[in-house]
């Protein structure tokens, strides 16, 4: 009951004031139309640039070496795009991740001898880098210049090289197979999630303002003597900021989705999951940073630096990759997890990010409690 009392009175002390609220959400949902309005380009293809695409083939028949040969010498492909090779499927997913190249062809073992017992369909698997702004046409446009003689109709495209992929089977021709409409990011679903990664992780401010409430100051004394213990005041406070910062998310959410028409996957089930967890998160390292520094407001300014440092990282304002640098920001598991839902319908990978999310939430935790109980000694 004192957890319930806590979640309660925490969230309404908030909400009671809708206006700050408000405003910071009008301000992020117009930095969202901002941004995708404006490096909208940046996510189409808008000249006749070539594209680079690597390709490996691991098929020991004929048919996998004449579906290479054929690709990288007709001249009408190589005014689309540059090939090189790579030697199995793993350098090429790498070389992605990278975003040293735009597209990767892969042919299976076996490609020779597909659908020979049955009589299915060969499938060449193309995977798209993660937001190399690409449009699907232009590799989808390759490939089907090949295909004609062969039975080679199924394909497969993704936004990301680090994931497994289904393989799409047709009897009909390429030029049927939905490859457009395969999930790829445009600049307004792009930074509809950087933003919202952005705004969430401005929960630490409820975190550092309500842990130096319980903890500091003549309240914090107060509290010393009340009869809830120090783990329900903890977890009831915590839970009850991170909804109030999870119900703002959510807003963003549903804002983008069914006004800048922001396409949020076919499992927004586990995207809420994402956000209420990486709320929890945020108001954890919030409330850490107070009990840690002894001082909310010098908590509060740490928190706004932590704020930018983890979305520039992310590449929340701009499209970089900082490799395993980027790792050290709490918004990358948020990050990783939502693209894995929404651009790879990877939910397996998606629920490991949330694993490692809530195993980083119950460290910022067990500190807290550790310390403020030295503290309170």
């Amino acid at each position: 009951m004192n957890i319930l009392t806590q979640i309660f009175y925490s969230a309404k002390r908030i909400l009671i004031d809708p206006k700050p609220i408000f405003i910071r959400l009008l301000s992020f949902l117009l930095i969202i139309l901002i941004l995708g309005t404006a490096f909208k380009d940046q996510f189409n293809v808008t000249s006749l640039e070539k594209v680079r695409v690597i390709y490996s083939n691991e098929d020991s028949g004929p048919l996998g070496e004449m579906f290479i040969s054929s690709m990288t010498g007709a001249e009408d492909i190589s005014s689309l795009a540059e090939f090189d090779p790579v030697f199995s499927l793993d350098e090429g997913r790498e070389f992605l991740n990278k975003e040293e190249a735009d597209a990767f062809i892969y042919i299976p073992e076996g490609f020779s001898s597909q659908g020979e017992a049955d009589g299915s369909s060969k499938t060449v698997e193309v995977y798209l880098a993660k937001s190399s702004g690409v449009d699907t046409t232009v590799v989808r446009n390759v490939v089907d210049s090949l295909i004609n003689g062969l039975n080679t109709v199924g394909v497969v495209a993704t936004m990301s090289g680090n994931s497994q992929m289904d393989q799409v089977n047709s009897d009909t021709s390429l030029k049927e197979v939905p490859l457009t409409d395969s999930k790829s990011a445009t600049a307004m679903g792009y930074y509809a999630i950087a933003m919202l990664l952005m705004y969430l992780m401005r929960g630490q401010e409820y975190g550092a303002a309500g842990m130096g409430e319980d903890y500091l100051g003549t309240l914090g004394d107060r509290l010393k003597l009340a009869p809830i213990k120090p783990f329900e005041q903890y977890l009831g406070k915590t839970i009850g900021l991170s909804l109030v910062t999870f119900l703002q998310g959510m807003v963003i959410i549903l804002f983008t989705k069914y006004v800048y028409d922001v396409d949020w996957g076919n499992n927004l089930g586990v995207i809420v999951l994402i956000v209420f967890v990486f709320s929890l998160l945020t108001t954890t390292l919030g409330g850490l940073l107070t009990i840690i520094l002894k001082d909310s407001v010098k908590a509060d300014t740490l928190a706004n630096i932590v704020t930018l440092i983890s979305t520039f990282l992310i590449g929340g304002f701009i499209i970089i990759d900082f490799g395993a640098i980027a790792a050290i920001s709490p918004s990358y598991y948020a990050k990783s997890a939502i693209f894995n839902v929404v651009y790879n319908d990877e939910l397996g990978s998606a629920f490991v990010n949330i694993g490692q999310m809530l195993a980083i939430t119950l460290l910022f935790a067990v500190i807290s409690i550790v310390v403020s109980r030295r503290k309170r000694a």
